[in-house]
């Protein structure tokens, strides 16, 4: 056959060839026929086409072996590696280091280009004549991969799109079902299990996924078992080792931690945190998938998000049941503050030739201070204030007793009435209805309006002041607090005249020791300071104006105890 023939048919074959490939973007089929045109022409047993690894985790010298012929078909989809030549065509010599070039005997390589683009390399054996390939092979060799190249850009941008759509797809399916997975969540957000339910039926349907364990730390300092699809054990030190996990993680058969070959062990291969404030509070574990598949990227993404979402519609439950238990709370406490407020003087009573105002802060709904102000007979008034030991419930159960006591026995006031006796009496009352903890500082007396007359005992609570024009007097004559003996305290009265202007200023501590946002207290002298600023206006203008110094030093604080007082002048 002579030259002019042969190449005659080289053209017709590289036609056919072309016209071939162009009617198919199959990856497989285009390098499949190539190799299959070449090794066919030339006698060569051995050949395989590698493409250019253009994945993220990839560097320049990695490559997908793509196509395959004489040599063992497990490797299509491996990748190799190795140093590329700047020659576009070389020998087994440029690249003898590498494994699968050197161990399947391959000898030639062809860089295949689109434009400036290196997309691959076409590898070929030797020629079962054991000749050199001929430059004529060599051109024939070129012209077809020439021609084949833009196919294979094409077919493998159009594989690119292909695993984009599937990819697209595919997260369009995990969003419509993280969209009604939140809707089931939002609309059972009371009920634990059913979200629990709901978690591990998305698992089975989405993934195969049958084991899970779900750890958290919330409330707690280490992580521990909340809820699991199987029996789960591990070790209470390994346990603390959940501390170091950032991102969600593939648990690998390889690592030589500890918890990571446990939980491999126990059939768990992907731990999942949910982060709260930027900290670990919950991590899930899961098990395999039921055909054993790998987790991917879109996998733990889509994970991910469905944990989030269940572990965040958890908390709402947790939420909203320590909503529905505070609101309850709140409710009984709202109960309990209208109750204590019908034991206190719904007014001040009307007092001949004086004033008299009282009021109760509590620092909490309820609280332990007590004030009162009782008419007993036309020109007799009794003045009560006192302070529980402690805040809240019980120090306002405790104040409800000594409001019971002293309206017991001023109920049989006359003029046989005893002070100190009274006094001693209550001590007696409270000390066997209380704990051995309890106290109350409690002071009373009685005005006597003819006489200008206030007789008082003092057991144990803050001195109340007595506003002379020239001079304050401690009222401090008593005893011990209520509640510490049971008997044998000896408590003294003692007993002032008023003048015209004179004022008393009965207080709690909640009074004296408010603090400000620099933790100093608002101290007696100051309080002695404002009175004397406001003694010219009658007993509620006074008190107004003591409570409103005491709000402008202790603005931006939060009230620490009850504030109660009783003001009373003489006009």
């Amino acid at each position: 056959m002579d030259d002019i023939t042969n190449k005659q048919l080289e053209l017709n074959s590289l036609i056919e060839f072309s016209q071939l490939i162009n009617t198919n973007l199959n990856l497989e089929f285009i390098l499949g026929n190539i190799l299959l045109s070449i090794m066919g022409k030339m006698m060569i047993t051995k050949g395989a086409i590698l493409i250019k690894c253009d994945m993220p985790e990839c560097d320049d010298k990695t490559f997908e072996i793509k196509a395959i012929k004489g040599i063992n078909l497990n490797l299509v989809g491996t990748k190799t590696s190795y140093n590329i030549p700047k020659e576009p065509i070389f020998e087994i010599e440029s690249v003898k280091e590498n494994h699968f070039f050197r161990d399947n005997k391959l000898n030639y390589f062809f860089k295949i280009y689109f434009i400036d683009k290196l997309l691959g390399v076409l590898c070929l054996g030797e020629k079962l004549t054991k000749e050199k390939i001929k430059k004529s092979e060599l051109l024939f060799i070129e012209t077809m991969l020439n021609l084949s190249s833009p196919t294979i850009e094409n077919s493998i941008r159009f594989e690119e799109i292909k695993l984009l759509n599937k990819n697209m797809s595919a997260q369009i399916q995990h969003l419509r079902t993280l969209f009604e997975l939140s809707k089931e969540f939002n609309t059972n957000f009371q009920d634990r299990e059913r979200i629990l339910k709901l978690l591990k039926y998305s698992l089975l349907g989405n993934f195969g996924i049958k084991d899970y364990v779900l750890l958290t730390k919330t409330k707690t300092e280490n992580f521990k078992v909340i809820e699991s699809g199987k029996e789960f054990s591990i070790d209470e030190q390994l346990l603390k080792n959940f501390d170091e996990i950032e991102d969600a993680e593939i648990i690998d058969e390889s690592s030589d931690n500890k918890l990571r070959k446990r939980l491999y062990e126990t059939g768990y291969r992907l731990m999942i945190p949910v982060k709260s404030n930027n900290n670990v509070e919950t991590i899930v574990l899961l098990g395999e998938k039921l055909n054993k598949s790998s987790f991917t990227i879109g996998d733990i993404q889509f994970l991910e998000s469905l944990i989030n979402l269940s572990v965040i519609s958890l908390d709402n439950t947790v939420l909203f049941n320590e909503f529905l238990v505070k609101q309850k709370i709140e409710s009984e406490l709202e109960v309990a503050r209208e109750i204590q407020l019908a034991l206190l003087p719904k007014e001040v009573p009307a007092i001949k030739g004086f004033t008299a105002a009282g009021c109760n802060i509590p620092a909490l709904h309820v609280g332990g201070d007590y004030y009162d102000i009782i008419k007993l007979t036309e020109d007799k008034y009794a003045f009560v204030i006192a302070d529980v030991s402690g805040k809240g419930t019980p120090a306002s159960l405790l104040m409800s007793n000594i409001q019971s006591a002293v309206h017991s026995f001023l109920k049989f006031y006359n003029k046989d009435f005893d002070l100190i006796n009274a006094t001693q009496k209550i001590n007696e009352l409270i000390f066997s209805n209380t704990s051995s903890e309890k106290f109350i500082t409690f002071f009373w007396g009685i005005l006597d309006t003819e006489n200008n007359e206030f007789e008082y005992v003092n057991a144990g609570h803050n001195p109340p002041f007595l506003f002379k024009e020239n001079e304050v007097i401690n009222l401090d004559n008593g005893g011990l607090m209520l509640g510490v003996i049971e008997s044998g305290i000896g408590y003294n009265s003692g007993k002032v005249v008023l003048e015209d202007k004179d004022i008393i200023v009965m207080y709690t501590d909640g009074v004296s020791e408010a603090r400000n946002n620099i933790n100093e207290e608002y101290s007696e002298a100051r309080l002695i300071r404002v009175i004397n600023e406001c003694r010219k206006d009658n007993s509620e203008s006074i008190q107004n104006c003591l409570l409103k110094d005491l709000k402008e030093f202790t603005k931006d604080t939060n009230q620490y105890d009850d504030i109660t007082m009783i003001v009373l002048k003489k006009n």
